[in-house]
């Protein structure tokens, strides 16, 4: 298999005409068939039917399936082919809940824009970014809930303080205990904060709406009696867009902690990028803690060194 077969069917896909591909190409109707033929015969499957007659040209099942495959494969051919000539930068995939990257994260990440890596930023759940780091589809995870699992490491990386918002043009309180669930904007921030908030508020009761990231938070709090607990980087940037929300004290601390997981393997060059971005991850970490935006749980941001080395 080979790009110009590759290209060939691409090609005939797009303008659904053999001549039309073949003029595309700057090749000959022959050339362009055999490259088609010699394809299917090293797949053991028929991507195009031809009728005799039909000016149109018809997709099998297969290759429909096949598609992704051949646009894949033509990017890689056009990124290794980059990396050959130095044209590109090593990419670091990393994925995390949407509420990171958007608040907490979104000053380390800009670092990045003038460093050495091509940061590849995504949003996902917590279960898909353990799937994605088992199959190698990110380098570097950052979770809210920790599972088990024999392949991908898993470290604490901090504690970020979780504070009771509400907006006082349409809420006022001066105490958690009046607090009424049916009133609450909902968002889970993990099992420690879950464990917490089932001590205080009954959760049979609903609340008056559940949300699965913050970013329309703002919208809702505008509701009367609404309010919401979010994480400090969350409050900060709500604060700094609407003076109009305060904060209530909570009966006792409570943090959502993070994790940042990985998996080594596929080279000693993969290895090597990861601990480099884990290693500007602690320093950034270090640095929010010094200003009071998070805390390192249970010192467990200089442990974070430990399974690092143990894979070297």
């Amino acid at each position: 298999m080979n790009v110009n077969q590759i290209n060939a069917f691409l090609s005939i896909v797009e303008t659904n005409s053999f001549t039309k591909a073949a003029e595309k190409l700057y090749v000959s109707q022959s050339t362009l068939s055999d490259r088609l033929s010699s394809l299917e015969e090293e797949l053991g499957i028929r991507l195009i039917q031809r009728r005799s007659g039909n000016k149109h040209l018809s997709l099998t099942e297969k290759g429909i399936a096949f598609l992704d495959y051949a646009a894949r494969y033509v990017e890689l051919e056009k990124e290794i082919d980059d990396w050959k000539q130095e044209k590109v930068l090593p990419q670091v995939k990393i994925g995390a809940p949407q509420s990171v990257n958007t608040y907490l994260f979104r000053d380390f990440y800009r670092q990045y824009l003038d460093a050495t890596y091509h940061l590849h930023v995504s949003a996902h759940w917590n279960r898909t970014i353990y799937t994605m780091i088992n199959a190698f589809h990110l380098d570097i995870g950052i979770v809210s809930r920790p599972y088990q699992s024999k392949q991908v490491t898993t470290v604490p990386l901090l504690d970020e303080p979780l504070l009771i918002v509400y907006d006082d043009r349409f809420a006022q309180y001066e105490d958690m205990a009046e607090l009424n669930r049916g009133d609450q904007i909902y968002i889970g921030w993990g099992p420690a904060y879950k464990e917490w908030y089932h001590r205080h508020w009954d959760t049979t009761i609903p609340a008056r709406m559940t949300l699965d990231s913050p970013e329309l938070l703002m919208d809702y709090l505008t509701a009367p009696h609404t309010w919401a607990i979010v994480p400090l980087c969350v409050y900060q940037d709500i604060a700094e867009k609407n003076n109009h929300i305060r904060t209530l004290p909570t009966k006792s601390a409570v943090y959502r902690r993070l994790y940042v997981i990985y998996q080594f393997g596929q080279g000693e060059a993969r290895n090597k990028k990861i601990r480099n971005f884990i290693t500007d991850m602690q320093t950034f970490i270090r640095e929010i803690a010094a200003k009071e935006r998070c805390t390192l749980p249970n010192a467990s941001i200089e442990a974070a060194d430990q399974p690092l080395r143990q894979h070297e």
